[in-house]
């Protein structure tokens, strides 16, 4: 009878342990894309670090639960992502999503909202986060990183399909940035529309793999219990 005991025990523990990998590998974030923005706007006038655009996004990522990268802006085209987060080049960003900008020796990064609100340091001089309510996109917009919010649908792949569609020459801004940050000029186009980033996604393809794994040597374990219980 004790045995029996400890063979349901083990049963009821391994249920329990294969439910909590498949909750870890759902979202690698509870934060949702509102909650991020709004995270953001709680923020404006304060200065990250040393005011840099960088300083923003290596904030932005700690806020989200990741380990920031100490890089120049325009390395955000091809650092390597969280699990779960994608970047597509040329792509139309989403609430929330990091702008990459490769202008200049440094580029630049910065949060958006929406095509005319969006969030930076080191904005014409400013060092400190401050709103930008100009159009988002210009020639030397590169794309965008979306981050796996907790808001995001799971069938959803979220950025993996941009196309790239613009707002037309109109929409000219009506400010500039600082020195070595982004300088304005002509919206894009459309031309430069680009795939999504193949890394993140081979990323993702082994995280499932993996899960899947456990998930069958977890089923095999417990068949055999059930087996020996019934015995």
């Amino acid at each position: 009878m004790t045995q029996k005991l400890k063979r349901i025990l083990s049963l009821a523990l391994c249920v329990l342990m294969l439910s909590g990998v498949f909750a870890v590998n759902a979202s690698a974030t509870s934060v949702t894309s509102d909650e991020a923005v709004a995270w953001v706007k709680s923020n404006l006038g304060h200065r990250f670090g040393g005011g840099y655009c960088v300083d923003l996004i290596e904030a932005y990522y700690q806020f989200l639960g990741e380990a920031p990268n100490d890089i120049a802006g325009r390395s955000y085209a091809s650092v390597t992502l969280p699990k779960g987060w994608t970047r597509t080049k040329g792509g139309i960003p989403q609430k929330g999503d990091i702008l990459i900008y490769t202008n200049g020796y440094y580029g630049h990064v910065g949060i958006y909202e929406s095509d005319y609100s969006t969030y930076h340091q080191n904005w014409s001089g400013c060092m400190y986060t401050v709103q930008y309510t100009g159009l988002y996109s210009w020639r030397c917009y590169w794309g965008c990183i979306h981050p796996n919010f907790g808001d995001d649908p799971q069938t959803e792949e979220t950025g993996n399909e941009s196309v790239s569609t613009y707002h037309g020459a109109d929409d000219k801004p009506v400010s500039v940035f600082a020195a070595a940050e982004l300088v304005p000029d002509s919206p894009l186009t459309g031309a430069d529309s680009g795939a999504p980033d193949v890394a993140g996604a081979s990323d993702t393809l082994s995280s499932v793999i993996g899960f899947f794994t456990v998930l069958v040597k977890g089923l095999a374990f417990i068949s055999s219990l059930f087996g020996k219980i019934i015995k």
